[in-house]
């Protein structure tokens, strides 16, 4: 058994694409990527999870609400053929990669979570998911009797947060928490020098979005930000987030380089349908398919004017608490929305029409 805490080799990460639900317990596996995790005294069943061999795939654990749940430890199998580490930046987040062939359990440690999580990993011969979304479900306690609230009330308001933590989570939510600080720093972030956009400047509303070119979710919200820049009273802004590795850098310094030829949008939209990696190759391809000067174009990546606007974008994105990508702000005259993960046109226009009513 290997620990979460070893030194592994580095694991690059794949683009995440889409949510899937990893749900484990008594419930049959439904495709490559969905199992739910129960840890209820009723059903403590080990799942199984069947990864394919020389692919990275990643786990993201959520409780019963689909909210974030830390990892605070990861125990499995000898990592000569399972190897497995966390996203610095998404706490919640595993990334497995299987070498060869083998079986083995997991054990996951979650903040919040006070009984381990196991799962079994088997290599199989068909397709895994690429992102699987680790569901934990567990009994709920119930809320604290009069006769408990008449003796100790503070020990019995402890016990009810301890095993009800969504109660506390809620209190805590991440979402209102980013809404609020966005809106008091709206005044310093919206409209910003040099942070690329599109539509008109003195638009009612204004749609920030913070995102990475190797995101899956990102490419998902894709269809949702052309249909704000289709509407004239919305100004979008892209927020250049890399932190999804070396490659999440380059094609992040590419598209800001395009600005020096009035082609960023253009470059923005072609780096978000690239499909592998943004290796220096394939960015000069874009830049040739697209009519730009490419040598300029790989020059001015390395300006010091790009690396100001991502090193800006990524401490905007700590004081606003962004901590994953795509996040969306939408800012009116007076109110402001956010909207963490991936979303569709539908649910953007609902935020955009929300900020002006």
């Amino acid at each position: 058994m290997t620990t979460w805490k070893k030194a592994r080799p580095a694991i690059t990460m794949a683009a995440l694409s889409s949510w899937c639900v990893l749900a484990a317990g008594v419930w049959a596996q439904e495709n490559a990527g969905v199992l739910r995790l129960s840890l209820s005294e009723e059903n403590r069943d080990v799942p199984t999870l069947t990864l394919s061999a020389g692919r990275v795939t990643t786990l993201a654990f959520v409780d019963a609400n689909g909210r974030p749940l830390d990892i605070a430890d990861l125990v499995g199998p000898d990592d000569s053929w399972l190897r497995y580490e966390r996203m610095p930046s998404h706490r919640h987040v595993a990334a497995l990669r299987v070498v060869r062939s083998g079986t083995g359990n997991m054990v996951a440690l979650l903040e919040g979570i006070d009984r381990p999580a196991h799962f079994e990993v088997v290599v199989g011969k068909s397709p895994s998911a690429a992102e699987v979304e680790v569901r934990i479900e567990q009994s709920a306690a119930p809320p604290p009797t009069a006769k408990a609230l008449g003796g100790d009330l503070d020990e019995a308001i402890r016990d009810y947060l301890l095993n009800n933590p969504d109660v506390l989570r809620e209190a805590l939510d991440p979402t209102r928490q980013l809404a609020a600080t966005a809106q008091r720093l709206r005044t310093e972030f919206l409209g910003a020098s040099g942070v690329p956009g599109a539509g008109d400047e003195s638009a009612p509303v204004t749609v920030v979005e913070f995102f990475d070119y190797r995101c899956g979710y990102c490419k998902r919200s894709l269809d949702a930000v052309r249909t704000a820049l289709e509407r004239s009273d919305v100004r979008v802004e892209l927020r250049e987030y890399p932190i999804l590795g070396d490659d999440s850098t380059r094609a992040a310094r590419a598209a800001l380089a395009a600005v020096q030829q009035g082609r960023y949008l253009d470059v923005h939209m072609a780096l978000m349908a690239h499909e592998g990696e943004y290796d220096e190759e394939s960015i000069k391809q874009i830049a040739v398919d697209l009519g730009l000067d490419a040598e300029r174009m790989m020059e001015d990546m390395q300006s010091a004017e790009v690396t100001a606007l991502i090193d800006a974008n990524h401490a905007l994105a700590g004081e606003l608490g962004v901590s994953g990508t795509p996040a969306f702000l939408v800012a009116g005259p007076e109110t402001l929305r956010v909207s963490p993960g991936a979303l569709d046109a539908d649910r953007l226009n609902s935020l955009i029409d929300a900020v002006v009513e």
